[in-house]
C-alpha cells in the first residue's frame, strides 16, 4: 500500500537524514535539489509498507521512482508493483544493480544523465595541459580585476539577486527555459536548505555566486553558478577560488550532469573530469 504527500518543507528532516544514510556523491540525492525541481518534477514524498520513496517526471514527462532506504528491505513484489505504476527507477547507482536480478529488470544508462565528478586539487590548481586555456583566462581575468569574496548571508542576497537578474537578462531565455527560479528561491531558502555558497565582488559591485552543499563525506556538489558576462574569466576565477575553499575537506566536487546541452557538454568536458558517475534506469522486463 503506498501513501503519496506533495514534497515540502515538512519532510525535511526526514528526507535530509535519508540522504545523509545514504551516503551517496549523486546529485539527485540532496533535499534541496528535490525540493527546488519539486514543480518542475512533479515531485511526491511517496511510503510504502517496506520504506520510503520520491515519485517524479523526466523532461519527457516519464514517471520514475528514486529509493530512499536499503531496497533489501523490500521484496520483489513491492518492486513489481512500484513499476507497474510508476514506470522505472532513477536514479540508481551501480553499487545498487546487484537488487535488480537481469532476467526480471532492465537496466539502462543515459550518458547526458551522468554526474561529472572532478578532482578538487584539479580545479584548485589548474595544473597541467588539461588546463592550458582556463590558466589563461584565470591570469588575464587576475590581471584585469581584484576580485572579493564573503560567504552568502542575509545582507548581500539582494547582491546576489542582482547578478541571477542580470544572468537572467543576459541569457536571453524565458525563465522557464532556465533555472532562474529554482535558483532565485535557493536564494530565498539559502539558510532552511543548509546550503554554502559565495559572493563574488569587482570593484564592490556584484559581479558572481556559486551555491553548493555536501552530498556525502568526500563529494561536494555545486548546483549553481551564474556571473556577468561583463568580466571575462569570471567563471574560471570562481571554480578555482570554490576548490581551493573546499579541498581540504573534500576529494571531489560533482557539477552535475549536462542534460544533453551540448555547450554544458564541451564546457564541463573542458575541466577535466575524473570520471562521469552513470545513473541507470530500472525496469521490469515485458
Amino acid at each position: 500500500m503506498e501513501h503519496l504527500e506533495t514534497i515540502d518543507f515538512q519532510h525535511r528532516e526526514l528526507l535530509m537524514n535519508s540522504f545523509k544514510n545514504l551516503n551517496l556523491p549523486i546529485s539527485d540525492y540532496t533535499y534541496a535539489n528535490v525540493y527546488l525541481f519539486r514543480k518542475v518534477s512533479h515531485y511526491e514524498f511517496l511510503t510504502m509498507d517496506c520504506g520510503l520513496f520520491i515519485s517524479g517526471n523526466n523532461k519527457q514527462g516519464q514517471s520514475y521512482v528514486m529509493p530512499l532506504n536499503d531496497l533489501r528491505s523490500c521484496d520483489m513484489q513491492i518492486f513489481i508493483d512500484l513499476l507497474d505504476k510508476h514506470g522505472f527507477f532513477f536514479p540508481i547507482p551501480e553499487e545498487w544493480l546487484t537488487f535488480f536480478p537481469k532476467d526480471k529488470f532492465t537496466v539502462l544508462s543515459d550518458e547526458s544523465e551522468a554526474d561529472y565528478i572532478y578532482l578538487t586539487q584539479n580545479l584548485a590548481s589548474f595544473k597541467g595541459s588539461q588546463y592550458t586555456r582556463h590558466r589563461n583566462h584565470l591570469n588575464q581575468f587576475f590581471a584585469s580585476y581584484e576580485p572579493q569574496a564573503s560567504p552568502i548571508a542575509a545582507n548581500n542576497l539582494p547582491d546576489t539577486m542582482s547578478i541571477l537578474n542580470q544572468w537572467q537578462a543576459d541569457s536571453r531565455l524565458a525563465r522557464e527555459k532556465t533555472d532562474f527560479e529554482q535558483c532565485s528561491e535557493a536564494l530565498e531558502k539559502f539558510s532552511a536548505l543548509a546550503l554554502w555558497g559565495t559572493i563574488y565582488y569587482i570593484e564592490k559591485e556584484p559581479a558572481g555566486f556559486i551555491i553548493g552543499e555536501a552530498l556525502n563525506a568526500d563529494t561536494f556538489c555545486l548546483h549553481f553558478a551564474k556571473a556577468s558576462k561583463n568580466y571575462h574569466g569570471i567563471y574560471e576565477f570562481m571554480f578555482n577560488d570554490t576548490a581551493k575553499r573546499l579541498q581540504s575537506q573534500y576529494k571531489y566536487l560533482n557539477l552535475e550532469e549536462d542534460m544533453g546541452n551540448k555547450n554544458l557538454r564541451r564546457t564541463k568536458g573542458s575541466y577535466g573530469p575524473e570520471k562521469l558517475l552513470k545513473k541507470y534506469r530500472i525496469s521490469r522486463k515485458a
